[in-house]
């Protein structure tokens, strides 16, 4: 599922492989940190801040960009 289409209808099953997936991948966690700045939805944009944080334990850009 792309990310996009995870921020606006993405399940909690979608969510749960995102973050088993994102916290290995460190070029999925920059693409979704892009689409978190760019995004509409912006409670999925938090939501996937919080994760990348937890996972790379950084602040503002989260040291991805």
């Amino acid at each position: 599922m792309a990310i996009d289409s995870l921020f606006e209808r993405g399940t909690r099953p979608d969510w749960e492989e995102f973050v088993s997936i994102m916290r290995n991948d460190k070029r999925l966690a920059e693409d979704a940190l892009y689409m978190c700045a760019h995004h509409s939805n912006i409670e999925s944009a938090k939501l996937a801040k919080v994760m990348i944080r937890h996972f790379y334990r950084l602040d503002d850009d989260l040291g991805l960009s």
